[in-house]
């Protein structure tokens, strides 16, 4: 085996390894779930979401991504798109919930002013099979989340990659 053929066998098996998915299968349905809860106002959007697994379970953060304006006068525009969940049925996604919060953040620019304000919802509890996550709906994706959706002035829209 070559150098070259040893270099693209690791190069291979890096990328492998990376796209694993290590989340249970209990909760990918749970994600699959929650994102179907999203309804769009305005506009359209894609659901993202992170997970991070710690000492204390796992934390799934989700939102409604934001959509990049593609081509004419308001190109580079992000757009948020508005959206409600309806949190009864949140609820009913819990087989138990500890604790069910909603944050209002006031955030502040460089001169000490409130320049935005984020809502959180949080939720605590037990999914299928008594396991715990901790649930946070973002209002707005995180900031270094690039938008998901370009949309043309031709009215196409399609996915980012």
């Amino acid at each position: 085996m070559s150098i070259e053929e040893l270099l693209e066998q690791m190069e291979q098996y890096r990328l492998r390894r990376e796209q694993r998915d290590y989340r249970p299968e209990w909760l990918k349905c749970f994600i699959q779930q929650a994102s179907a809860l999203f309804e769009p106002l305005t506009h359209v959007g894609r659901v993202g979401y992170d997970c991070q697994f710690d000492e204390r379970g796992w934390t799934i953060c989700m939102y409604l991504g934001t959509t990049e304006i593609v081509g004419g006068a308001k190109d580079g525009k992000i757009d948020h798109a508005s959206f409600r969940i309806d949190l009864t049925q949140l609820n009913i996604l819990f087989t138990s919930v500890q604790r069910f919060e909603w944050y209002s953040v006031a955030e502040s620019d460089a001169r000490g002013e409130s320049s935005d304000v984020r809502s959180v919802i949080t939720v605590h509890g037990a999914v299928s099979e008594g396991n715990h996550v901790r649930l946070e709906l973002l209002a707005i994706p995180p900031e270094n989340v690039k938008p998901g959706l370009h949309h043309r002035p031709d009215g196409m829209i399609y996915e980012t990659h």
